[in-house]
């Protein structure tokens, strides 16, 4: 049952490959549970008393309020998939609330740093070191998820525009703009993509392995954080960090909320709003530089 619930978020729902797999291994520890503390009961028969216990049971192993949060949310759509199928009439887990998260502000990295890795120099001709230096930039120049970088196909791509089309959450597709400087290197790139590849059966991806395959998740996050390593003392140093760098920036310089909710691809305005702490910061500069009685 769980390989078919897996199957439908990946094949008709869109959900990547991480959330699939981490949907997966919830709803595989909470069968392990129900072997271990209920005789194996069907996930069917399972009342909300059941899913509370499970839930009590992760929290005195000191699971955290996010992890707490995606089990529960897991099970619930899994619930919510067996109704679907017929399965089953009820979702026991409606009525359970969700872990309340802590207040955490996005980690970003500074412009400085950003340009100390921008300019550094990268063989033009070496085609391993213009893609990886290329995949930093589109991850601060667009937002993107890791996810959605990884995705990309060079028909996604519209050089004349200057525009990359994303496939995000929830099979959502959105528009992002980049400049004429970063047409030029992506042109680069795929000059010397051509080349390496002449005469191989390559996949069609516009980020490859060096043997032709699709670029995994792994590889980007270490090439990010390899980047990052080298200018920043940051706690995070990954893909999504440039997420929130590329954010950061814009409401710096000047970009309004929406327009950047957009960009993100985010579905409503309040998962944007982490943001502002950054405006917040900067008023406090300019107050305590400019006000007498600072």
């Amino acid at each position: 049952m769980i390989e078919r619930f897996i199957t439908y978020l990946t094949k008709e729902k869109r959900y990547s490959p991480h959330t699939a797999t981490s949907y997966c291994n919830d709803l595989n520890s909470f069968r392990k549970y129900l072997d271990d503390n209920y005789q194996g009961i069907a996930f069917e028969k399972c009342s909300p008393s059941v899913i509370r216990s499970w839930l009590a049971d992760l929290a005195s192993m000191d699971y955290n309020p996010r992890s707490l949060r995606r089990k529960r949310t897991a099970l619930s759509s899994f619930y919510r998939y067996l109704i679907y199928i017929g399965k089953t009439d009820t979702n026991p887990t409606r009525g359970i609330p969700l872990p309340k998260l802590p207040g955490r502000l996005p980690v970003f990295a500074d412009e400085k740093s950003v340009q100390t890795i921008l300019h550094a120099d990268e063989s033009e001709d070496d085609y391993q070191a213009v893609r990886n230096h290329l995949m930093f930039e589109l991850f601060y120049a667009t937002g993107m998820r890791l996810s959605e970088l990884i995705g990309i196909r060079p028909t996604d791509i519209d050089y004349g525009n200057c525009t990359v089309k994303i496939l995000g959450k929830r099979n959502k597709e959105r528009i992002i703009p980049f400049s004429e400087q970063l047409r030029m290197r992506m042109k680069a790139h795929d000059k010397l993509k051509e080349v390496y590849f002449e005469g191989m059966e390559t996949e069609e991806y516009y980020f490859l392995t060096n043997s032709g395959r699709r670029m995994y998740a792994k590889y980007v996050y270490r090439t990010i954080r390899s980047y990052l390593e080298g200018v920043t003392s940051l706690s995070k140093k990954s893909p999504h960090v440039m997420r929130h760098t590329f954010a950061t920036h814009l409401l710096q310089n000047g970009a309004d909320l929406n327009s950047i909710k957009e960009l993100l691809g985010h579905a409503n305005l309040a998962a944007t709003q982490i943001y502002t702490h950054t405006n917040i910061k900067q008023l406090k500069e300019i107050y305590h530089k400019s006000h007498p009685k600072s």
